[in-house]
């Protein structure tokens, strides 16, 4: 039975994850503003405070990191991630931990055009949340390299499910049934992103925590496929068979296509996507309408 404690565990991918790991492995959960009903123990702390969470770890643990996610505050969500981190791994290093698993992003390979990302490619990330992401893998990187420190990166694509309560998709889900929910989609809805279902995306976190490594790793956590903006309209008209209210804008804020190669996590973690994109949204919508 492994010991797992989980920064976060009460978000969209922290719900699905601790519902999964808490069946067979001794789950400890970190809670700060928000809370989850689980048989698992819970305390409330804050990365930002080492003091208020450096008790809770254990020897043999492995930490699955899922905090960091975008807010409107940009500045909580840079201290969040760096000063959070720099807590986190320096708390590791006077406890003998098994792993940190941090959860990021494949938005840190910027725009990819003609073929998915590889983990061995080089980032070039456009917008300030995939910047603060990279910055964050660096951190994690440089202290596993010099206090050996067993890391494992994984660079989600765009997790999608009936429970997540914002993004695009949700939005265009919603507005089959309100329709004063107009969703905006730039480059005229050509925008292409790598989008994967929620239980998918936990299946290989949790083959993760299982894979022996010493020192850094990473992998991708995607579909290897690429949908528009545009293709997503198509298959929820037809799903819902609803004309959606979409409103186009010719402008292209960030990147024209984001996707990645997920051979390394298929290789290594034994990860089997089993959700296309057609199944996924069908689900979706029929638990979310």
């Amino acid at each position: 039975m492994n010991k797992i404690l989980i920064l976060g565990g009460s978000g969209f991918i922290g719900k699905s994850l601790v519902s999964k790991l808490e069946k067979t492995n001794s789950v400890k959960l970190m809670i700060h503003n928000s809370d989850i009903k689980t048989n698992s123990k819970k305390f409330k702390a804050n990365i930002l405070s080492k003091s208020s969470f450096i008790d809770e770890i254990d020897n043999d643990q492995t930490i699955i990191n899922l905090l960091g996610q975008m807010t409107a505050n940009e500045s909580d969500f840079f201290s969040s991630n760096i000063i959070g981190g720099l807590n986190l791994l320096n708390s590791c290093i006077e406890k003998k931990i098994k792993q940190i698993i941090l959860i990021s992003s494949i938005n840190v390979y910027g725009e990819n055009l003609d073929k998915p990302s590889k983990e061995t490619d080089a980032l070039f990330p456009k917008t300030m949340y995939a910047n603060v992401k990279m910055l964050t893998e660096n951190l994690y990187k440089d202290f596993s390299k010099t206090f050996g420190i067993n890391v494992t990166i994984l660079r989600l694509a765009g997790i999608y499910g009936p429970s997540k309560k914002n993004g695009f998709l949700t939005k265009l889900i919603n507005s089959t049934k309100d329709k004063k929910i107009i969703p905006e989609c730039y480059n005229n809805g050509n925008q292409q992103r790598d989008l994967l279902f929620i239980d998918d995306a936990v299946n290989c976190i949790h083959n993760a925590i299982d894979y022996e490594h010493n020192g850094f790793e990473i992998f991708n956590v995607s579909s290897g496929k690429r949908y528009s903006m545009n293709d997503l309209i198509s298959k929820i008209k037809l799903i819902t068979n609803t004309e959606l209210n979409i409103k186009y804008n010719s402008e292209i804020p960030d990147e024209k296509c984001i996707w990645a190669d997920n051979s390394k996590a298929k290789k290594l973690l034994n990860f089997k996507p089993k959700i296309d994109i057609d199944s996924g949204l069908k689900f979706s919508i029929n638990n979310m309408l």
